[in-house]
């Protein structure tokens, strides 16, 4: 399939904030109550935004911390029981993932009768959103690089008490406008920063093999994976560097603008049970596998030879090589085992790591054998 659908106002940079908030302005014209979700710390006062907060002057507003990481039903519940009676029309999301996954939850849960956690989940898992004539739209202005939540139309929800998670799917999720700022994500701790990258870095090579892949989504691909290759060394030198963060954040847009037509794969599918049964940071556990499915894939990719220059190899052995050197770079481990995940929990890994709409999207099928010998390859 060769069409590419995505209508999110991108502005990038400190020079497009008064443009980004012009567009604000005009629909807040439409709305008088807009909820803002935040990361904390006094984000949403950064005076890089101010022309931003300006243009809500006038308008009823609650502002409401998101602290939570991979938010859960509970913590959906909870939001939703913060909000109250605040009877929102419009969100504007400032933050990581976590944060623009909340947004996008609570605007698919617009008016919705909701009274404890399981209702949340029945909501979710039944998509009872999809029958709402319109869901609350919203803004994304991201203060990590990795996610490109800002540019999907999907919210990621888990499910602790039932050991999965769901996905909030529906193309009026899509924001209305994401702002990117490459100063906002300075001040991430840098186990965060090489965390959030390393999963860009999947979203767009997954978006690259994914059965529904198509030209422009490829291109995407490819210059994302290209400028985080270039700014992950960079960034190691120099946490503070503004070009690296430039280059690490117009990377994760990229990857985002990619995956947003293809979803993502068999890694991401995988990483699921690693993050939520053993804690493992999502973007590292995803990447754990990047290499070996990579080879398991191969036979199948387009024009492998463009996947594996962006990545500044020569073979998938190259790549394995690179991100081995992201690891010990950043102080981290390529064995599952130290995570916590010992031979005995491969069977249960590989069990929780069928999700519908990844798995099935990876362009070679992987049998749960296969999948046991790839886990194992990788303690």
């Amino acid at each position: 399939m060769n069409s590419f659908y995505n209508p999110v106002a991108i502005y990038f940079g400190q020079e497009s904030v008064q443009a980004c908030a012009e567009q604000v302005r005009k629909q807040c014209s439409l709305f008088s109550r807009v909820l803002i979700l935040t990361r904390g710390g006094g984000v949403d006062r950064n005076e890089l935004l101010a022309p931003l907060i300006d243009a809500l002057e006038g308008k009823h507003t609650r502002v409401l911390e998101v602290t939570l990481n991979n938010p859960d039903i509970a913590d959906i519940y909870k939001l939703l029981q913060s909000v109250g009676d605040f009877d929102y029309q419009m969100i504007i999301a400032i933050g990581g993932g976590s944060v623009m996954d909340a947004a996008k939850a609570l605007s698919a849960l617009q008016h919705a009768q909701i009274n404890s956690p399981a209702d949340v989940r029945e909501y979710i898992t039944n998509e009872m959103y999809a029958n709402k004539p319109s869901l609350a739209p919203w803004i994304g202005i991201p203060t990590t690089s990795g996610t490109g939540s800002e540019v999907t139309c999907w919210a990621t929800v888990w499910d602790e008490e039932r050991g999965c998670k769901y996905s909030v799917s529906d193309k009026r999720l899509f924001a209305d406008a994401a702002l990117i700022l490459p100063e906002l994500t300075v001040t991430m701790p840098l186990r965060l920063s090489v965390a959030t990258a390393l999963d860009a870095m999947c979203h767009a090579t997954e978006a690259y093999w994914s059965v529904h892949s198509n030209p422009i989504s490829r291109a995407y691909a490819l210059q994302a994976i290209e400028r985080i290759r270039e700014a992950l060394p960079q960034l190691k030198e120099n946490p503070n560097d503004l070009d690296s963060r430039e280059k690490l954040s117009l990377g994760s847009v990229l990857a985002g603008l990619a995956f947003s037509n293809t979803k993502t794969t068999a890694c991401h599918s995988i990483s699921y049970p690693l993050t939520l049964l053993h804690g493992i940071d999502h973007g590292i556990a995803a990447s754990l596998s990047l290499a070996v499915v990579l080879k398991h894939n191969y036979a199948t990719l387009i024009e492998p030879h463009k996947l594996l220059r962006a990545f500044g190899a020569e073979d998938a052995d190259g790549v394995q090589r690179f991100l081995k050197s992201v690891y010990a770079a950043y102080g981290l481990s390529d064995s599952l085992k130290a995570y916590g995940v010992a031979e005995q929990d491969i069977e249960t890994i590989v069990a929780h790591a069928y999700t519908k709409g990844r798995m099935d999207n990876n362009p070679a099928a992987i049998t749960p054998e296969e999948l046991n010998l790839m886990l194992a390859s990788l303690l």
